[in-house]
């Protein structure tokens, strides 16, 4: 009977080792179900809610205080104020504020309205996944990005963000009063609507081609990779330059879809000679976090006539045998057509009806069956 207790007492332990595994120890309060209370956690104070436990009231996280959470968030406003706060597991709030030096984690699913990160030495560190509708990093602030991140609007005052994951803004983003945005390698970004650049602000485009849905306006420093590596901007409207784009030692790609003879539709600022247009094939695309992207066999010598009015010829190589698949997607990533080709190894050509298309600007993609693929823009004007 002796043997049997100690083995329950053994199940218990191995248990609560995985309860505790993301949290740790040193949990002053537990909470493991469902509570309304404003809470305020203080210096000295470390507040777990286990993954039965949920919180739907306010809460303050002050200066050396910390929040785990491993279960489920649901308060109307949080304020990280000087504390740290570590998600494992899911928050939905209508405002979530890091300030006075404090560190916001997630490592879960999160869904916030309107996330602000304020005051020097706040740091965001996002691994997890972020969906909101307004997201601010500003005076000193830092935010890095190694997960996914969905907002409607984003934008940089006097902050830092760093994104080595993927980030998709469904509208606008803003990086204005000298802050820096930085891709890092095989960082994916997409702008559905407009991209703005300004007052002394850096923005990184790392080695990849990051789409803007609409308008594209910098009056402030647009830097890119070392070559022979390069990165840019695919650009569907209207593109106007009154700062720097790239520099002597990198290669920054710029693609305006109306193909304009200067490269952008209007510059009054200083382009560097490394600058090239719509020559970059390094297209990054949205992958898992961890996923390693193979080489792959295609490449995309030449679209023409572009713009176009009926007919689109498709000139490309692949170096080897398989069948490959051409799509067509408008700008909002909906696919408009696809067909699957045999090809031999070497230069091949194929002619698209483009007849059933409205004037607007397209993706067109080569994939090989190894999934990989390379894209190019094109503009149909009748």
């Amino acid at each position: 009977m002796k043997k049997n207790y100690t083995l329950l007492l053994l199940s218990f332990l191995i248990i609560g080792s995985k309860i505790n595994a993301q949290c740790g120890s040193g949990c002053t309060t537990t909470i493991s179900t469902a509570n309304s209370s404003n809470i305020t956690i203080v210096s000295g104070q470390k507040l777990c809610i286990t993954s039965t436990g949920s919180v739907s009231g306010l809460i303050t996280i002050a200066n050396g205080g910390i929040l785990c959470n491993e279960g489920a968030v649901n308060s109307p406003n949080l304020w990280v104020a000087g504390g740290t706060f570590n998600n494992y597991g899911t928050i939905n709030t209508n405002q979530l504020m890091i300030s006075q030096s404090g560190d916001f984690m997630n490592d879960g699913t999160a869904s916030i309205d309107s996330l602000l990160v304020v005051d020097n030495s706040s740091t965001f560190n996002n691994s997890g996944t972020l969906t909101n509708q307004r997201f601010t990093t500003a005076d000193g602030a830092t935010t890095t990005n190694t997960g996914n991140i969905t907002s409607d609007y984003l934008y940089d005052s006097i902050g830092v963000f760093n994104n080595n994951g993927n980030v998709t803004v469904n509208f606008d983003i803003g990086n204005a009063y000298n802050s820096t945005y930085t891709n890092g390698t095989n960082a994916y970004t997409r702008i559905n609507r407009d991209f703005y650049n300004s007052t002394g602000a850096t923005f990184n485009v790392g080695n990849c081609m990051i789409t803007v849905g609409r308008d594209w306006y910098n009056s402030a420093i647009i830097a890119g990779p070392a070559g022979p590596s390069c990165g840019g901007f695919n650009i569907a409207g209207v593109s106007l330059s009154s700062g720097t784009i790239g520099s002597i030692a990198t290669n920054v790609d710029i693609c305006d879809a109306g193909h304009p003879v200067t490269g952008i539709d209007g510059n009054s600022g200083t382009i560097a000679a490394t600058t090239t247009y719509c020559t970059c094939s390094n297209n990054c695309a949205l992958v898992g976090i961890n996923e390693i992207t193979n080489a792959t066999s295609l490449d995309i010598t030449n679209l023409y006539p572009n713009p176009s009015t009926s007919n689109l010829t498709v000139v490309y190589t692949n170096k080897t045998q398989d069948a490959v698949t051409v799509q067509i997607n408008d700008m909002m990533g909906r696919m408009i057509t696809t067909r699957s080709f045999a090809f031999t190894m070497g230069e091949n050509k194929i002619e698209l009806d483009l007849s059933t298309l409205s004037n607007g600007t397209y993706v067109l993609s080569i994939s090989d069956q190894k999934q990989m693929n390379k894209k190019r823009l094109f503009t149909v004007n009748k």
